[in-house]
């Protein structure tokens, strides 16, 4: 008898699991629809609709957690970006109003250079963030310089609540 899955729903499934997941089925409509229309605005179809999937997560997330200030999302939304050992990151500062860290390690970089995408896990990845903390909480800025998917040695991220 094959094993029982523990899996009750997809939130279960580690997220960078469901990244891969989305990968895998997404990247060939991505490039199909590029073919067909252009890469510039097929792209630009997919930020709008990733932004809009990240901004609802964001959302979730806060509600899920009672809370959306910049410490909170260091400390208790990005463990679950980072289960499985997904992400090694330090934590510079971490307040109610200001929180920095630097992620060291990516798993993600790594699973989209092995699936031949690449060039998709900047916009299927990392602007994920964006969304995602406009959603969290809208008066949050965010700032962040580079990231490793670009090829940078680490990714700084530097949140902090709008005055």
């Amino acid at each position: 008898m094959a094993d029982k899955c523990e899996c009750k729903s997809v939130s279960d499934v580690p997220i960078i699991v469901r990244r891969e997941i989305e990968a895998r089925m997404i990247a060939p409509f991505i490039r199909a629809f590029a073919e067909e229309f252009g890469e510039e605005k097929t792209l630009e179809i997919v930020r709008g609709v990733v932004a809009e999937l990240a901004e609802q997560a964001g959302r979730e997330t806060a509600e899920k957690l009672g809370e959306n200030t910049p410490e909170s999302y260091v400390c208790k939304a990005i463990p679950a970006f980072a289960a499985g050992g997904a992400l090694k990151y330090e934590i510079k500062e971490a307040s109610p109003e200001l929180a920095k860290m630097d992620v060291v390690y990516c798993a993600y970089v790594d699973m989209y250079k092995s699936l031949g995408l690449t060039d998709l896990g900047f916009v299927l990845s990392c602007e994920r963030d964006i969304g995602f903390l406009k959603g969290f909480n809208p008066d949050i800025e965010f700032i962040r310089e580079d990231t490793l998917m670009n090829g940078a040695p680490y990714c700084d991220y530097c949140l902090r609540r709008a005055e």
